[in-house]
């Protein structure tokens, strides 16, 4: 069992360093300027096109993971309130 993870260790990392390669050549082949205008609002901000997007894929796996996952988001709400009535039950014994 020892042997067949560690081989998908090696696996898992030689998959990695080609992922980082691939990044690392898109990089160095996108660095052309290019300007994004807002339009409504009065901003024009110029950026890589390698930049945008990279971080539109970013904004892309945020929103689907936490779409894909309402658990998270109902467990984070649960965690609010529990903590709100958490301390109302302090400051209700603190009263008495």
């Amino acid at each position: 069992m020892k042997l067949l993870n560690s081989v998908f260790r090696i696996i898992r990392g030689i998959i990695l360093i080609l992922l980082l390669t691939c990044l690392v050549i898109f990089l160095v082949n996108n660095r052309g300027g290019i300007l994004i205008n807002l339009h409504p609002l009065p901003f024009e901000v110029q950026t890589r096109v390698f930049v945008v997007i990279i971080m539109s894929f970013v904004v892309g796996l945020a929103l689907g993971i936490l779409a894909c996952s309402p658990s998270l988001i109902q467990n984070f709400f649960r965690k609010i309130s529990d903590s709100y009535k958490i301390k109302k039950l302090e400051k209700q014994m603190k009263s008495n």
